[in-house]
């Protein structure tokens, strides 16, 4: 009798919780919740040292009915040399349009990244297959790509 007992509170105790998810303990907006589903960041790194950082949100995900006809990314991106000429690709197919924004953005709000030393951007391609690798090359620095599936 005990045993069941024990079980029937644990499972009462586990229920009571199961309809709430980490973001249900946070003041967040729909779409900050799916661009937080959406986002990911590597490293830029020259050689062995890092230089900067890359954070990319796959917007398709979170705008899906403005974002249909392409791929499309919401990009923040920092180097120590701020003057380098960045290209950027999806799965080694180049962008077919890359808009540098300004800090504050129609975009701002969707990440928690708001340095007035990070470049933002906006970068379109082609639409592709379920497999999104985006990447970002320079002639002196490299970086992982990073890796997004489709549903």
């Amino acid at each position: 009798m005990k045993t069941f007992l024990l079980i029937l509170t644990l499972t009462i105790t586990f229920l009571g919780c199961s309809h709430n998810n980490a973001f249900d303990r946070f003041e967040i907006t729909p779409e900050q919740e799916l661009s937080e589903d959406n986002i990911q960041s590597t490293k830029i790194k020259k050689g062995d040292l890092v230089k900067g950082i890359m954070t990319a949100v796959y917007l398709n995900k979170v705008h899906p009915k403005l974002y249909n006809n392409g791929e499309y990314f919401y990009i923040s991106f920092y180097v120590e040399d701020q003057n380098q000429s960045l290209d950027f690709f999806l799965n080694e197919i180049p962008a077919i349009m890359v808009e540098e924004l300004e800090r504050k953005n129609e975009f701002t709000e969707l990440t928690s990244f708001k340095a007035e030393w990070q470049k933002y951007y906006l970068v379109g391609f082609k639409k592709q297959d379920n497999v999104l690798n985006i990447s970002v090359q320079s002639d002196q620095f490299s970086a992982e790509s990073l890796k997004f599936l489709k549903d």
